[in-house]
């Protein structure tokens, strides 16, 4: 079952393109990778499916509901958090966080405190107190405490320390295990490689690859890297059987050799190429 369904979504911005016809199913209870440079459509995608801009043409649903005529409908079982979080400077973190339950079906404080412990957060201190990384943590926290069907994050770990980057993920796996359903946009692609299950890559506002992370495409996807005994390296990418690749390589006087599946970041780097990041 499709979770989230785009189809011909375009959006233009007066005479400027912001999406163009983009097609994407993602399933569920899957973790769903959105990947590309700045512009390249990753954000407006996201706010034109919960309806915080009106798209050109096109159309998506959540969970089989209408994203522009049933919007009321999935904000209640959709969390989502921006790539820039903005709180009220003089409220305490557990103030805020009790706000935040206060508008939902299911107020669970005793997740507040869970949380809050997880992450090594204050709940004492003020907003206008805490490090990037820490407000970071109380858009998280605040997602989660929705219980929601549906999470739809922007960055969600841009500012966090590696050992909170995982501590955010290990949760969001528990969600999925749960079959809830995420959407996450990043620039880490070693993240998105190790815990999405499928990857788009979005350049110049249009879907331009989607990748199966595990699927049995990408084992025919090589990189090869050897150094010839005249101690000359060559390193190119391979697609094809890999025993045909090891007959043409046994023909060569090596001196080191090193093939391995293309990682998320050199199919990425295959669209841009040449261009500045």
């Amino acid at each position: 079952m499709n979770t989230i369904e785009i189809k011909g979504l375009t959006k233009y911005y007066g005479k400027h393109k912001g999406i163009e016809n983009i097609d994407l199913t993602v399933k569920e209870g899957e973790i769903f990778g959105f990947v590309g440079k700045n512009g390249a459509g990753k954000t407006t995608t996201i706010r034109t499916i919960l309806n915080m801009i009106s798209p050109t043409s096109g159309s998506a649903s959540i969970c089989g509901l209408d994203c522009i005529k049933e919007t009321k409908e999935i904000k209640g079982i959709t969390a989502y958090l921006p790539g820039e979080v903005e709180y009220y400077q003089g409220m305490k973190v557990i103030d805020l966080l009790n706000y935040a339950i206060s508008f939902c079906d299911e107020k669970d404080y005793d997740l507040i405190d869970h949380l809050c412990e997880y992450f090594e957060l204050d709940k004492t201190r003020k907003i206008n107190e805490l490090s990037l990384g820490n407000r970071k943590k109380i858009g998280v926290i605040q997602a989660l405490l929705k219980k929601p069907k549906v999470i739809i994050l922007d960055e969600p770990t841009s500012g966090l320390d590696p050992l909170m980057q995982t501590k955010v993920f290990n949760l969001l796996l528990e969600e999925k295990k749960k079959g809830v359903t995420v959407f996450l946009s990043s620039h880490n692609l070693q993240e998105i490689e190790r815990y999405c299950d499928r990857v788009a890559i979005i350049k110049d506002g249009q879907i331009v690859e989607v990748i199966e992370v595990n699927g049995n495409d990408r084992e025919k996807k090589l990189f090869v890297k050897y150094i010839t005994k005249d101690n000359v390296e060559h390193k190119y990418n391979f697609e094809g059987n890999i025993n045909d690749l090891i007959k043409e390589l046994s023909k060569l006087d090596l001196l080191t050799v090193e093939i391995r599946m293309q990682s998320i970041e050199e199919e990425f780097q295959k669209f841009y190429e040449g261009e500045k990041q």
